[in-house]
């Protein structure tokens, strides 16, 4: 993952590798529930997940 953010499938990647959910994202980023996470890693138009809930995300969970 050279480019940062990463883009939607890089995310779904990353989470497979870590064995994350939606969900656990989700709370690691103290959002209400995994929807947006949702957004992030869409296959049909997904959004770029923002640079600070990325960086969290790392630091939490490492590379």
């Amino acid at each position: 993952m050279k480019k940062y953010p990463p883009t939607a499938k890089e995310l779904r990647e990353w989470m497979d590798r870590k064995g994350l959910s939606n969900k656990d994202v989700a709370k690691a980023l103290r959002l209400s529930d995994g929807r947006a996470v949702r957004f992030w890693t869409a296959k049909q138009e997904p959004r770029q997940i923002p640079y600070p809930s990325w960086y969290t995300l790392r630091h939490k969970f490492g590379k």
